[in-house]
Parts: structure tokens; C-alpha cells; sequence
């Protein structure tokens, strides 16, 4: 096996946006004010119920849209779910972007007062998406994350009720509770930890929700490093056997059938990739690596010849995304 710095693989998720077809075709078409291939995609996958597909394909494309576009269709089908839920995306992504990155002290106030604005829009759209359709929990779970930034917990915990309610089983759902309930957003590494347990039982076969308890400790090894700046005790939690047993036994469970990669699932996998690099895990990461390839039916570190497939949903567009890597 190569080392860890000869890996030609990176799970990374922003190369997802230049290298999945289907996200770089919707993301064109938006741009340049064309929804409908969009709201095609969206009639599908509302009536499959790939609701982690939804989110993952929204949070990539809907920051693209113009929004002049988008207001314009929206005033002409004023009962149009599917249009408000994009324009809720929208705005629950602008709300992270306004914000930027840094600790809320390195924040400007007018960076908050932006964020607080889209934030409001989101709620504003996801109200009313909801309102025309009560059995889908997409907009929901969209504005988990930006809820965060204000530390809504109350409203935050209302909203994932409403998205639970719905699907249960919804990693993305679970998975943006894991960073408001930890230290680093007001909560306690006992909070995001205990939360991410309970996700566990929530899982149902095949699920990414795995990626929760990585979160999770992820969270807390990093803020011992990062933030209270005890990269002794950091250390000493990454390499706890009570830690590193935990997540050991669920990647196995992850990784085990009936799982399928999904590109929604790359994401989630990172979480996984980026502890057992951090902890220089180079068995596991290997792991994850392989996994991958073997899903996908890439070639192998190698050069083997990958087999012939038609399905379409585990290959394609990620092999771009997973093999480009820095």
C-alpha cells in the first residue's frame, strides 16, 4: 500500500460541484436562469424519496441560481413547492457563506447581520414549501445548518422534529445536530457525543449515519487541539481504546452489505477518511480507499482494469470527484 502522502485518492466534497455530471449540467443550467431540468430532478427524486439525494444535490447547485430567475418564477407559480424549497437552498446556503469562516469573535458584525437576513428568507421559504408539501422533509433539514451560526437551539430542535417526523432514519437530519450540539456552538462534547448515539438507533440498514459518531468525535479531538490548544489531551482521545474501538466497529457496519456507495455518501465517508488520517490510521484509510474504488469499479492502486458496469448510481461523475485529489 502507498503512504498516507502517496494516496491518490481524497474524499474531498468540493470537487464534487466541477466533476459529478448531472450536478455540473443543473449547475449550468441555472446559472443561466433555466430551472426546469432542476425541477425535473426534483419530480423524481420526490417521488423516489431520495431525500439525502435532494439535499446533497441542492446544496451544491441552488447557491448557482440566479436569483432573479428564480424570484421571477416564483412570483408567476406562487403555490409552487419545488420553487420554493430551490429558493429556500438558496438562501439557507447564502446564510453560510455570509458568515465566512473564524470563531463568532473574528466575525463582522455586518457578515452576522447578512447571514441573519438570508437565514430569515430560508425560514421564510421553507415555511411556506412545507405548507404546500407536509411529506417532504428537504426543506427542513436545509435550514438545520445555518440555524447553527445563531445558535437557534430551540427552533433548531423543532425543525429536525419536523424532518424526523418524516424520515427518521435522514443522516443529513442527524448529522447537522451533531455540530450545534457540541462545545464549539454553546453545547458540550457529552451533548453532540449522547446525540450521536441516539442517531445510531435511528439508522436504518445501508445507512451513512455512521458518520455521525466520527463527527462527532471528531469535534471533540479538535477542539482539545484547536481551541483549548492541549495537544496532549488531544492526543490522548484520539488514541483512547474506548474512541477508537467505537469507531472501528462502525466502519466496519458501514462498509458492510447492504450498503452501497452513493454520491450522496462521499461526504460522509470524508468524516471517516479524515479521523483515521488525523490519527494516522493508514490500515483504515486504505479501507475506506479500496471500498471505494471496488464500489465504483475503478482501477486499483495497481492498475487493475475495473469491471464493466451500467449502474449508473455508483459510478459516473464520482470518479472524477474521488480521484481528484491534490
Amino acid at each position: 500500500m502507498a503512504s498516507l502522502a502517496q494516496q491518490p485518492i481524497t474524499l474531498r466534497t468540493d470537487d464534487s460541484r466541477a466533476n459529478d455530471p448531472e450536478i455540473a449540467r443543473l449547475i449550468q443550467e441555472v446559472r443561466e436562469g433555466r430551472l426546469d431540468l432542476l425541477r425535473d430532478y426534483l419530480s423524481r427524486t420526490r417521488e423516489s424519496g431520495d431525500w439525502q439525494d435532494r439535499i446533497h444535490v441542492l446544496e451544491r447547485v441552488a447557491p448557482n441560481v440566479s436569483i432573479d430567475a428564480l424570484d421571477a418564477a416564483c412570483a408567476t407559480e406562487q403555490n409552487a413547492a419545488d420553487l420554493l424549497l430551490i429558493r429556500c437552498a438558496y438562501y439557507a446556503e447564502l446564510a453560510k457563506t455570509m458568515r465566512g469562516t473564524g470563531t463568532a469573535n473574528q466575525v463582522s458584525g455586518a457578515r452576522f447581520r447578512n447571514s441573519a437576513d438570508c437565514v430569515k428568507a430560508a425560514l421564510n421559504d421553507m415555511s411556506r414549501s412545507t405548507q404546500l408539501d407536509d411529506r417532504d422533509p428537504t426543506a427542513y433539514t436545509l435550514v438545520l445548518r445555518p440555524l447553527t451560526i445563531f445558535s437557534q437551539t430551540e427552533l433548531q430542535r423543532e425543525t429536525f422534529s419536523k424532518a424526523a417526523a418524516i424520515a427518521p432514519d435522514l443522516v443529513p437530519a442527524h448529522f447537522a445536530l451533531i455540530s450545534a450540539s457540541s462545545k464549539r456552538w454553546g453545547g458540550s462534547h457529552e451533548d453532540s457525543l449522547s446525540f450521536a448515539h441516539w442517531a445510531m438507533t435511528k439508522a436504518s440498514p445501508g445507512s451513512d449515519m455512521a458518520a455521525c459518531l466520527f463527527w462527532a468525535h471528531t469535534l471533540v479531538r479538535t477542539h482539545f487541539q484547536d481551541f483549548d490548544r492541549d495537544w496532549q489531551t488531544a492526543t490522548r482521545y484520539a488514541s483512547n481504546p474506548k474512541v477508537t474501538g467505537e469507531l472501528n466497529a462502525a466502519l466496519d457496519a458501514w462498509l458492510a452489505p447492504p450498503f452501497v456507495l452513493r454520491r450522496s455518501s462521499i461526504p460522509f465517508l470524508q468524516k471517516a477518511s479524515e479521523w483515521y488520517r488525523a490519527v494516522m490510521d493508514e490500515g483504515r484509510l486504505n479501507r475506506i480507499i479500496a471500498f471505494t474504488r471496488e464500489e465504483l469499479n475503478l482501477p486499483s492502486a495497481t492498475g487493475t482494469t475495473p469491471r464493466p458496469t451500467n449502474n449508473s448510481s455508483k459510478g459516473g461523475g464520482l470518479l472524477g470527484w474521488i480521484l481528484g485529489g491534490k
